[in-house]
């Protein structure tokens, strides 16, 4: 399951989300973000403080993960990660729950103008917020399963990927399990190639030995199984023969669908989806050095785009409000609550989560294909 900044009530906005410490970094794993993924609450008394759900008072939660374990999910991709917050207990519930964790590194971190610079800091921060103490030394969270860097090639060039990328083995100590790797990418068709064949064609050469012995490719697709798996079309060599099966024959490398889905608005979404995810776990079992899994796009609609455009219908979920008075639904954080504060410390008002057609969809096939 994807679950990133789609999980955000109104009024998150990706273009004004720094201006509060609540939603700064988008970062949906954080522990002050319990409201949303937790079973309770509490906020950290601070003098002073008042209103809302009550500092200090536990204040029942949207309890997330909880539904996505009914679903049969057990994976979770995440998106942004802002590695100076706690993170402990998002990722001790998945543990606990079962839920392994696709962890991701955002691409503020691999732009040439913002975090790529400052790699030789940054790198050793972001595994050490994913690390707990072990009698070895130090590991990765039971719960990581493995590390997604950068998104979709958004401000960043081959280049500065796998100069980031490159540079991660380095900085894990030898207790560290060598997790797999992969590049979340648009799948988007370049020079007469097939979708993303382009963009590895250019990023794999970059990649050390190091990196390249735990690449899985990361395609974000939302073609229908019949491409995927059966027939891309077109003049021989191709015809006849599905993306996936084509593209292992080409790279010999694993791959894990960071995303799959299909906006509602389309026709036929819901049989596009169950195709999409019963082709790819047929496929898994049979061919589990193929292919990975997949993960479905998305958990809920996200709030700050219009209906009608991209990304706006993709949820299992869509926002509706609190069942309880505004009041009770608005958590007033104190400044304790946070671990850095570049910003005021914001509010969250709580909402409710309603099943789109697409949840039936999801839960029918993971919970009767597994």
């Amino acid at each position: 399951m994807c679950y990133g900044n789609d999980a955000f009530p109104k009024p998150y906005d990706p273009s004004t989300a720094n201006d509060t410490e609540v939603f700064f970094g988008s970062d949906n794993a954080a522990n002050y973000i319990e409201p949303l993924w937790g079973k309770q609450f509490r906020p950290k008394p601070d003098p002073g403080a008042s209103g809302g759900c009550g500092i200090g008072d536990f204040i029942p939660c949207r309890n997330d993960l909880q539904t996505m374990k009914a679903m049969g999910v057990e994976v979770i991709k995440l998106y942004d990660w802002e590695p100076r917050n706690l993170h402990g207990g998002f990722l001790d519930e998945c543990e606990n729950l079962g839920i392994a964790v696709l962890f991701s590194v955002a691409d503020y971190f691999v732009k040439p103008g913002q975090g790529l610079p400052h790699k030789g800091e940054l790198i050793p921060t972001l595994i050490s917020s994913i690390s707990v103490k072990n009698a070895f030394g130090s590991d990765y969270h039971p719960a990581i399963v493995g590390i997604a860097i950068g998104n979709e090639f958004a401000g960043f060039s081959e280049e500065n990927l796998a100069e980031f990328t490159n540079a991660w083995p380095s900085h894990e100590s030898s207790q560290h399990r060598k997790l797999p790797i992969g590049h979340p990418l648009a799948f988007g068709a370049e020079n007469g190639k097939l979708p993303c064949w382009s963009r590895w064609d250019k990023l794999l050469p970059l990649l050390n030995d190091r990196v390249k012995s735990r690449l899985f490719l990361a395609p974000n697709c939302y073609n229908d199984a019949h491409y995927l798996f059966r027939d891309v079309g077109g003049p021989p060599p191709n015809a006849g023969k599905g993306w996936v099966d084509l593209t292992f024959d080409k790279y010999r490398l694993p791959i894990w669908f960071t995303e799959i889905g299909q906006d509602r608005t389309k026709p036929n979404f819901a049989a596009v989806v169950r195709g999409q995810l019963r082709e790819c776990l047929s496929y898994s079992r049979a061919n589990p050095h193929k292919l990975i899994g997949a993960c479905f796009f998305q958990f809920a609609d996200k709030v700050w785009v219009p209906k009608g455009q991209s990304e706006a219908s993709f949820g299992a979920h869509s926002h509706t409000a609190c069942s309880r008075s505004s009041q009770q639904c608005t958590i007033d954080y104190s400044h304790k609550d946070f671990t850095h504060w570049e910003k005021p410390a914001g509010k969250l008002v709580l909402d409710a989560l309603q099943r789109t057609a697409l949840y039936d969809v999801v839960k029918d096939v993971y919970t009767t294909e597994l």
